[in-house]
C-alpha cells in the first residue's frame, strides 16, 4: 500500500483521490465550492483535504464571507449571487 494514501477515519477504508463540493453556512451566508480536490472514502463518502487545499479553502472563504457581509450591509434587492471563476 502507498504510505501517502490516507485511511478513512470513519471506516478505516483506503481513500481515493477525487473531488467534492465544499459547503459553508453561517448566519444566513451560504457558500458552495464545487470540484475541490480531496481524498474521498469509496465506502462511506468521508472526505479529507491536503494542507495546501485546506489553506486555499480558508483563504477563499474569508474573501467570500467578507464580500457577502458587505453586500448584506447594503441591503440590496438582489439577495442571491452566483460567481464562477475559471
Amino acid at each position: 500500500m502507498n504510505k501517502s494514501t490516507p485511511m478513512c477515519s470513519e471506516c478505516s477504508t483506503k481513500m481515493q483521490r477525487g473531488t467534492t463540493v465544499f459547503e459553508y453556512r453561517d448566519n444566513g451566508i451560504q457558500i458552495s465550492i464545487p470540484y475541490v480536490p480531496a481524498w474521498v472514502c469509496p465506502t462511506c463518502g468521508e472526505v479529507s483535504f491536503t494542507p495546501k487545499t485546506t489553506d486555499q479553502l480558508i483563504e477563499t472563504l474569508r474573501e467570500l464571507v467578507a464580500t457577502a457581509k458587505k453586500a448584506r450591509q447594503r441591503q440590496p434587492l438582489l439577495r442571491e449571487y452566483l460567481v464562477k471563476v475559471a
